[in-house]
C-alpha cells in the first residue's frame, strides 16, 4: 500500500498519468495545483502529455485547497468535489473558464488514478 500524499504516491501518480497518453487537446498548457493540508502537488497537461509533481505549479490555471480529511473523503467517493466546494470545504482559486474548458481532461485523469486509489493507504499521516 502507498501512503496517501507520500513522495512515492506522487511518483506513482506521475507514472500513471504519463502512461495514460492524456494531453491537452488544444496543445496549450493547463496546470492544476492541489493543496492538501501542508502538502502541495500539481498536474500539468500540455500538447506533449501530462505529469504530476510535488510542490506548487508555475502559473496554475486553478488551485484547490482542502484539509486532508476532505481530500480523502473526495478521493474515496464519500464526498463529491462539487459538494465540498459549495460547502466551503474546498477553496477554489483561479480561472473557472479554464477548468470548464478542460473538465473532460481532468475527469479522464481521475479515471487514470483509479488503480492508484485502490493501492492507497488513506489512514497514513501527512509527510512533514
Amino acid at each position: 500500500m502507498l501512503e496517501y500524499l507520500s513522495e512515492e504516491w506522487i511518483q506513482q501518480a506521475d507514472a500513471a498519468l504519463r502512461a495514460s497518453g492524456l494531453r491537452a487537446v488544444d496543445g496549450e498548457r493547463f496546470a492544476v495545483e492541489q493543496r492538501v493540508g501542508e502538502v502541495v502537488f500539481h498536474m500539468v497537461f500540455n500538447g506533449d502529455g501530462a505529469s504530476v509533481r510535488s510542490g506548487p505549479a508555475a502559473e496554475p490555471a486553478v488551485v484547490f485547497s482542502q484539509e486532508k480529511d476532505i481530500a480523502v473523503a473526495i478521493a474515496t467517493g464519500a464526498l463529491s468535489a462539487e459538494e465540498a466546494v459549495l460547502d466551503g470545504e474546498v477553496v477554489f482559486e483561479g480561472d473557472p473558464m479554464a477548468l470548464l474548458s478542460h473538465r473532460r481532461l481532468v475527469s479522464r485523469a481521475e479515471d487514470v488514478f483509479a488503480d492508484l486509489r485502490a493501492r492507497t493507504d488513506w489512514s497514513g499521516s501527512l509527510p512533514i
